[in-house]
């Protein structure tokens, strides 16, 4: 997310091995920062208590009339669990060893976590009318913890954080969003709360996923792999250091080899996860040092640095949810997130839909829920300033799950479709008394669609359901509901909770390889979807859920038709691709010899827009099947040169168009006929030529400069379909 101060930090913990050479040789009694005066402890779970101490010191906690002992270990660690407790305070907590610790105004309630990117770590001061709540922040058993912005590839032990009181004077930089979840909580349940933010701005998911969470999911635990990997690197190193703890080393290195995660540290070298965007280093640094603290669970705001990712972000919040569950030894920790509100990203606009689909499908795992921000949005602000709603939503979903309340806490979810005649009538979950709109006289930014691709259409409220229709469309077969990225659809429940987008259908397959060929062609089946199979037929015939699955490229050797459709596994069913195959003969052009395919040579390097190939040497040059960037070896700062003809048979204007992020450039016998130049979101831009019969030589110029690595190139002959342009070649 660029305009979330992302900028150039890359913030490192320094080598600061004094931290450990000072601390003396029978240490006292210390704690977390975390377990400190003014905090507030889970009510109605054992609680947990720990810190460190000289090994073998044995340290008695007590609170109230309960007391718990326990001898520190012989890495001089201690945890002991008190008995749960009932709502209440203050209290006194007495932590005594050789030295004791005496904390005061400690209340009993319910404690939350924030985490996610800027929209969590927004501040009360720049949050709608912000000057009056801050104002009337004055609620003292409200309790807040801000962790401050740290990173680091190993798990730390500790963070430099207090508890505070809530007031006017601490709430402003405070993170909006949970201290309105908070405060409703608060005034709902009538007890202490406690909230700990832990969130930074313009943030992936990943760097705050610990590694069990990588390794619960299948298709992440190659990032587990590659941490472990690195872990192994980094201790061979800090073997050759004289000045790192042997005892934290020799426990490190036991970890490593059983593959788990290194144990908590104080200050370290800089391991080569400690990045900005490296998968767990701000849950090493910023969510490490408060586990296993007792909490009832978490809210999340996140997904705007992830965006583009589609179904794939269902699993790495998966990982995420899955790990932090492992990590506090709580399998039911609440988990509950805010669908990324509408905003003008550019580019294509069902990217953002993508991105909700997967945040739904993820309210299948468990104890999870989401909360809609369609209608509280701002297409010209990536973080819109009511955050008031953001949090009272997230509330509802705790006061209904967590805590019992018979309250409506989610707006109208899809939950079936019936075809009726031209018609097709939807209906949802979640309407509460009812359905309505919020203005207009009916619900807006719904599409149908027959054979063909999707049409505005005219909807209409009956009873629980809506009848979505077009006279464009006699026989329809699907529907979608706010699918763009401006989407501010008007339909809700009575209870004021908005419709979550969706469509019936899913994303269809891409289907792979040489349309022309002399032998024979390797057919490749791609999905932008998840959750689901890709099924296909080569005879023509339209698959179905008994068709064969595709489980790996195949190989054909005669003119075939290949037809394939994504089955997910929520029951939805993509539109039919369809490819022809067609075996051909070699053909001749000023004395070369072609056979299908395009020419490429692939450059690495940095610019601002397209370079002059002809001045750089290609790292890798070979034939590829068409103008594809599949070739590439970076994910960014890199181009590539296509070159091939096309064979007119008919005369006529052709219609091309190339759409790429960022720059590129279609050139027809040395002549520009598209310039999509510069650094820039993903932009389509068309050209036509007038072409005569005969060989035409066709160059695709393509840079990436940013991220996002699109080129897509396609052309319409006279009377036909946009479809992929067929080029031939040397080789």
């Amino acid at each position: 997310m660029r305009a979330a101060r992302r900028g150039n930090v890359r913030l490192v913990l320094g080598l600061v091995l004094a931290a450990f050479l000072a601390a003396p040789a029978v240490a006292d009694v210390t704690l977390p920062s975390v377990i400190a005066s003014h905090m507030v402890l889970q009510r109605d779970i054992p609680i947990p208590i720990w810190g460190w101490a000289e090994p073998g010191e044995e340290v008695t906690v007590s609170i109230g009339g309960d007391k718990a002992a326990v001898k520190a270990d012989e890495n001089g660690n201690w945890m002991v669990r008190l008995p749960q407790m009932k709502a209440g305070g203050p209290h006194k907590l007495t932590i005594a060893g050789k030295n004791e610790i005496a904390l005061t105004d400690v209340m009993v309630g319910e404690v939350w976590i924030g985490s996610g990117q800027s929209n969590m770590q927004w501040n009360l001061t720049a949050t709608q009318n912000g000057g009056q709540e801050i104002a009337t922040a004055k609620y003292p058993n409200i309790r807040l913890y801000l962790v401050p912005n740290v990173l680091s590839g190993v798990p730390m032990k500790n963070v430099n954080a207090t508890w505070k009181q809530c007031s006017p004077a601490t709430a402003p930089p405070f993170s909006a969003v949970l201290y309105l979840f908070g405060r409703h909580l608060h005034k709902e349940l009538d007890v202490p709360v406690g909230l700990i933010a832990s969130s930074w701005g313009g943030s992936r998911i990943e760097p705050w996923t610990p590694i069990p969470g990588f390794e619960s999911v299948d298709r992440l635990r190659a990032i587990a792999l590659s941490i472990h990997g690195a872990n192994r690197s980094y201790l061979r190193a800090l073997k050759k250091s004289p000045n790192v703890p042997k005892d934290w080393l020799a426990r490190a290195q036991k970890a490593s080899v059983r593959g788990l995660p290194l144990p908590g540290a104080g200050a370290l070298p800089p391991h080569p996860y400690a990045g900005w965007a490296s998968p767990t280093s701000m849950y090493n640094a910023m969510i490490n040092p408060i586990v296993p603290f007792g909490c009832r669970g978490a809210i999340w705001y996140q997904g705007e640095s992830n965006m583009g990712e589609g179904m794939l972000y269902y699993y790495k919040t998966k990982a995420l949810v899955q790990g932090w569950r492992k990590m506090w030894g709580q399998k039911k920790l609440s988990f509950y997130w805010a669908q990324i509100a509408p905003f003008n990203y550019g580019g294509d606009p069902h990217r953002l839909p993508r991105l909700w689909e997967a945040q739904t499908a993820a309210m299948a795992i468990p104890d999870t829920g989401m909360a809609v921000l369609t209608d509280i949005g701002n297409p010209g602000d990536i973080h819109p300033r009511n955050k008031q709603d953001v949090g009272k939503r997230l509330a509802l979903w705790a006061l209904a799950k967590d805590y019992g309340k018979d309250v409506v806490h989610f707006g109208p979810l899809y939950k079936s479709m019936k075809i009726e005649g031209n018609k097709i009538r939807v209906s949802f979950d979640h309407v509460g008394s009812g359905l309505e709109l919020r203005h207009g006289t009916e619900p807006d930014w719904f599409e149908i669609a027959g054979d063909g691709g999707f049409v505005k259409a005219r909807a209409v409220i009956d009873g629980d359901a809506v009848l979505v229709s077009s006279d464009e469309v006699a026989k329809p077969m699907a529907v979608r509901f706010a699918w763009h990225q401006l989407a501010m659809p008007n339909l809700r429940n009575k209870e004021g909770l908005p419709a979550c987008p969706f469509r019936t259908t899913c994303t269809a397959p891409r289907i792979s390889g040489r349309l022309m060929f002399l032998k024979t062609a390797t057919v490749e089946l791609l999905s932008d979807d998840e959750l689901g199979v890709i099924r296909y037929t080569r005879d023509g015939t339209v698959p179905t859920v008994r068709s064969k699955a595709y489980k790996a490229p195949f190989e054909i050797s005669a003119t075939t038709t290949v037809k394939a459709r994504f089955f997910r596994n929520d029951g939805r069913a993509s539109a039919v691709v369809t490819s022809a195959f067609k075996k051909v003969q070699p053909e001749k052009h000023n004395g070369k010899v072609l056979g299908p395919g395009v020419e490429y040579e692939y450059y690495e390097g940095e610019w601002a827009t397209l370079p002059d190939f002809d001045k750089l040497t290609p790292a890798k040059s070979g034939v590829a099947a068409a103008v594809s960037i599949a070739a590439r070896r970076r994910n960014d700062r890199f181009g590539f040169r296509f070159t091939g003809y096309l064979k007119v048979e008919k005369a006529g204007d052709y219609l091309f168009e190339c759409a790429s992020d960022d720059g590129s450039r279609l050139m027809i016998d040395g002549k520009t006929a598209i310039d999509n130049n510069g650094i820039h979101p993903v932009v389509s831009k068309r050209a036509m030529a007038s072409l005569k019969p005969g060989w035409h030589e066709v160059v695709v110029l393509f840079f990436e400069g940013l991220g996002g690595e699109a080129l897509i190139f396609r052309y319409q002959p006279p009377g036909g379909q946009m479809q992929e342009v067929p080029l031939w070649c040397e080789g």
